[in-house]
C-alpha cells in the first residue's frame, strides 16, 4: 500500500468526514483543494470553506489532524494551522482539547462566526489592527498630555515636522512619511515615561505593519494622517489629556477609512 493510499484510508476512517464513503469521493474532494503558489492559508481557508458550504464536507464531521492534513495538502503545518484558525474566526469549524477540529452547521456559522467573519483576509486583518490600536494608542495620547516633560515636545514634534517638510514637495516619499508616522507614534509612548507602554507599542509596530503598507500610503491619507498629528500633538502640547485621547480617536477612525476600501481587491 503506498503512502498515498493510507492517507486516504486513514480519512475515510473518520466519521461523516464526507458526503458518501466512496474511495473516489474522497480523492476528488481533497484533490480540489489545490494550495500551489501564494498566499497559501488563505487560499487553503477559501477552499475548504466552499467545500463545506457544497456539502463536500459534512456538518458534524471530524476533520483530519492538522499533521494528517499537511500530508494530503502537502502545504506546510503552519499554513495548515493558520487556515483552521481562520474558519473557526468565520464560524466554519470548532476545536476543542483533545476533539480536534469539527464543522460546524450553516445555523452555527452564524452564531459563531467572528464580527469580522464576512470580510476577506486582508479586510479581517485591518480591522483587527485597528481595533488593537483603537484599545491601545488613545490612552496613552491621554497619558502623554499628562505626563510629558517640556524638554521633550521637541523631540515628539520632530517626526511631526518632517512630515509635514515632505508633504510639500512635488512627490512625497510614502516610504519616509511612513517612517515618521512610525517615529511620532512611538515618540507619544515614550513621553508617557511608562517603559511597560513604550514596549507595548514597539512590540505591535510589527502587528501594525498592515495598515503602514506602501499601497495604502495614498495622497489623501498622508494629508490626514499629518492634519491629525498636528492636532495629537496641540493636545498634548496644551496638558489636555481628554483632546489628546479625543484627537488619537478621530485620527484612527480617518485612518481605517482611508484605507478599508483599498482592501476589498
Amino acid at each position: 500500500m503506498t503512502t498515498s493510499d493510507q492517507w486516504v484510508r486513514t480519512i475515510t476512517g473518520f466519521s461523516g468526514i464526507l458526503v458518501g464513503p466512496e474511495r473516489s469521493v474522497v480523492v476528488t474532494v481533497w484533490d480540489e483543494i489545490n494550495v500551489s503558489g501564494t498566499t497559501v492559508p488563505e487560499r487553503l481557508s477559501e477552499r475548504l470553506a466552499r467545500l463545506i458550504e457544497g456539502g463536500r464536507i459534512a456538518a458534524g464531521s471530524k476533520l483530519p489532524s492538522e499533521r494528517q492534513l499537511t500530508e494530503i495538502l502537502g502545504a506546510s503545518r503552519i499554513s495548515v494551522r493558520q487556515a483552521l484558525q481562520d474558519l473557526e474566526m468565520r464560524g466554519y469549524l470548532s476545536s476543542r482539547p483533545r476533539s480536534g477540529w469539527t464543522v460546524n452547521t450553516a445555523q452555527d456559522r452564524t452564531l459563531e462566526g467572528s464580527i469580522f467573519g464576512n470580510m476577506s483576509q486582508k479586510q479581517r486583518t485591518i480591522r483587527e489592527v485597528m481595533d488593537l490600536r483603537s484599545v491601545i494608542e488613545p490612552p496613552i495620547s491621554e497619558r502623554a498630555a499628562v505626563r510629558h516633560l517640556a524638554r521633550e515636545l521637541a523631540v515628539l514634534e520632530q517626526p511631526l515636522l518632517a512630515s509635514e517638510q515632505e508633504l510639500v514637495k512635488s512627490a512625497p516619499s510614502p516610504s519616509a512619511l511612513q517612517q515618521f508616522d512610525v517615529e511620532f507614534h512611538s515618540a507619544i509612548a515614550r513621553v508617557t515615561h511608562n517603559p511597560l507602554l513604550i514596549r507595548l507599542v514597539d512590540d505591535t509596530h510589527e502587528w501594525m505593519t498592515p495598515t503602514r503598507q506602501i499601497t495604502f500610503q495614498t495622497t489623501q491619507r498622508m494629508k490626514l494622517s499629518v492634519t491629525a498629528h498636528r492636532m495629537i500633538f496641540a493636545a498634548i502640547q496644551a496638558r489636555n489629556p481628554v483632546a489628546a485621547r479625543n484627537a488619537m480617536q478621530e485620527h484612527l477612525r480617518e485612518v481605517l477609512a482611508a484605507i478599508d476600501p483599498l482592501t476589498e481587491h
